[in-house]
């Protein structure tokens, strides 16, 4: 019997020491936040608290998630969870410079269709006809648009990276000029073997998501000045 007491006694000063330690956090530090998951899932790193803080015009992001027809994907709704967390972190961070909205399209909804227009993928679910929407859209105030048309379970561990370029995107009116002088088919091409065409390279891609590629002769006298980086 007096164990069970003093572990009652126990359980009941660790419950009021955490609700101490709340209300303290909340009234000395209103804006900290606390991860500790063991892989950091939620804390964000310096370069995109940068990129958040130096942002000078609004961004619109656009989260469309299918809450109730993925009501039996555990797994999916985790991650959309971690997704939405995600994205309130940057909201916060950047503070009045970006607008976050979750949105669940309801078949045959406005939001529906413009999941659709925003040009989103949409996954059927087997034959019940719903579709399945787990994407993000992004507008800045030139009316411009970067898109991740869904986001795919095995992507998981580039998801800061992703939410990263498409905000870093939408915060330039124009792309940096990366010249690039190279002997290889990055960019693809034709196999002469086989006749066959070549996939750009994942690192050619990934560079011309960010930057404006141009391609310059190695026998150039002088790189040109527009050409940021070469």
């Amino acid at each position: 019997m007096k164990r069970i007491m003093y572990s009652g006694t126990g359980l009941l000063v660790l419950l009021l020491a955490f609700i101490a330690f709340n209300m303290a956090s909340n009234v000395l530090l209103p804006g900290a936040r606390l991860d500790l998951t063991e892989q950091k899932l939620y804390t964000i790193s310096d370069g995109t608290r940068k990129i958040l803080r130096d942002l000078d015009e609004p961004i619109n992001l656009y989260f469309f998630f299918s809450d109730r027809a993925s009501r039996d994907m555990v797994v999916l709704r985790n991650y959309a969870r971690r997704v939405e967390e995600m994205l309130r972190e940057y909201e916060r961070v950047a503070g009045d410079k970006l607008r976050l909205h979750i949105i669940d399209p309801q078949p045959f909804s406005e939001a529906e269709d413009r999941a659709a227009e925003f040009g989103l993928q949409a996954v059927p679910l087997g034959q019940t006809g719903e579709q399945l929407y787990f994407g993000l859209a992004g507008t800045n105030s030139l009316a411009q648009r970067e898109v991740i048309p869904f986001f795919a379970l095995e992507q998981e561990g580039l998801l800061e990276y992703e939410l990263s370029r498409l905000v870093n995107s939408l915060a330039q009116e124009e792309k940096p000029q990366v010249g690039l002088i190279s002997g290889l088919p990055m960019a693809g091409g034709m196999n002469p073997m086989t006749g066959q065409g070549l996939p750009p390279w994942v690192a050619f891609e990934q560079i011309r998501q960010m930057f404006t590629i141009r391609n310059l002769e190695p026998d150039l006298d002088e790189i040109p000045e527009d050409v940021e980086v070469l």
